[in-house]
């Protein structure tokens, strides 16, 4: 089937069929795409959704397969979104508005004025609507653009919205199926957001509890190069893993990345970030005062492991005396007059997601930071973004 390309402008909801053309991947006009990366998505088993936002034509698979079918270009959910199996009633129900999701960051803020969407090469598999909802992060304001417009099968579409300043864009994918590219089009705001560094790339790295297969040094420089997953990724016989970082300068603390990237069957469950001041202090007491595992049973008993992996990997919880030993809650505790601020005490992950946080408990200004990662895995990147003093 050859593609075909569809526009609709949604104020007059007027269609009318035109030639697509191939865009350059650098923003320098209303021709060619913004910049943008993917922050995170529900669902895409059978494809690599970081494929999505790249200006390149859908790639012809043709013929590939992988271990999970044939290969796709771009996102592809899982089937039965929509239809669920109500046992009882030996029956299904039927969800109108279930959908899969995706949000896409801009790397440019920017007046969108289209927004193009290829279904290429999903003949019979692809996503039956979408909706478009635009936020800025400068104003704060979120606007929806397009609501469940029909994408056809294998075909190249282009929606005229008006002009938009967005740094984002989630779409609510109905119900399921494939989509190979997104792509924005329009003209730079005039104000942009601000160029930050990353602060821990001048931080001093120590007490790091376990690099098998990667190393923080490399979530903190990683940026989303690769097509592949890379960072630090702990063994999975760790129970808690850890960081310490002295900072260039006491830094007041206004946002932090983790991005578990490529990451999609191994990040970790949570992070933990503490913070103190304390400029002249030596890091080896500083850490023997760091918050520590605690086990509490279910009888209220509580346990706090002087060498926690050590402890897990032997199972001594067995050892117990308590009524069930088998079953209990994991958390962190303060030792008492622990100089360890909370900064963003218990934060769960998500696979493949750039997290983003901006609310804190404590904002510093803090020397020393202490992440924690729960039990083990991998994350590709971590940033730091403040005010230094």
């Amino acid at each position: 089937m050859r593609a075909i390309s569809i526009i609709i402008d949604i104020n007059s909801r007027r269609t009318r069929g035109v030639s697509s053309h191939h865009a350059n991947p650098l923003f320098m006009s209303t021709s060619q795409p913004v910049p943008a990366f993917v922050i995170a998505y529900s669902d895409s088993d059978f494809t690599n959704p970081h494929e999505i936002v790249l200006p390149d034509d859908p790639q012809d698979c043709k013929g590939n397969f992988t271990h999970m079918g044939a290969k796709y270009w771009g996102l592809e959910t899982g089937r039965h979104c929509a239809t669920t199996i109500n046992a009882n009633a030996t029956a299904f129900d039927y969800h109108h508005q279930a959908h899969n999701w995706l949000t896409i960051q801009l790397k440019i803020r920017t007046s969108v004025t289209q927004v193009k969407i290829s279904t290429k090469w999903f003949t019979g598999n692809q996503a039956r609507a979408i909706t478009a909802v635009f936020k800025d992060a400068l104003t704060g304001q979120e606007y929806e653009r397009l609501t469940r417009v029909p994408l056809e099968p294998d075909a190249e579409h282009t929606f005229a919205i008006p002009p938009t300043l967005a740094t984002e864009c989630h779409f609510k994918i109905y119900y399921e199926g494939g989509i190979a590219r997104i792509n924005f089009f329009g003209e730079p705001a005039a104000e942009q957001l601000p160029i930050r560094p990353n602060l821990l790339e001048t931080a001093t790295q120590s007490h790091v509890s376990n690099d098998h297969y990667g190393n923080p040094d490399m979530a903190v420089k990683g940026c989303r190069a690769e097509m592949h997953m890379v960072g630090w990724e702990s063994a999975r016989t760790g129970f808690g893993e850890r960081v310490l970082f002295t900072l260039n300068k006491p830094t007041h603390v206004t946002e932090l990345v983790v991005d578990t990237y490529m990451h999609r069957l191994n990040p970790p469950l949570s992070c933990h970030i503490f913070g103190l001041h304390a400029p002249d202090a030596d890091p080896d007491a500083l850490m023997q005062q760091r918050p520590r595992w605690m086990l509490k049973f279910r009888d209220g008993s509580t346990v706090i492991p002087t060498d926690f992996q050590a402890y897990m990997l032997a199972q001594r919880y067995l050892e117990e005396p308590v009524a069930d030993t088998h079953n209990f809650q994991i958390m962190l505790t303060h030792p008492e007059n622990s100089p360890w601020l909370p900064v963003l005490p218990f934060a769960p992950l998500q696979a493949d997601t750039w997290h983003r946080f901006t609310q804190f408990e404590n904002q510093g200004p803090f020397t020393h930071l202490l992440y924690i990662h729960y039990p083990n895995g991998g994350i590709h990147g971590l940033k730091l973004f403040g005010t230094e003093h």
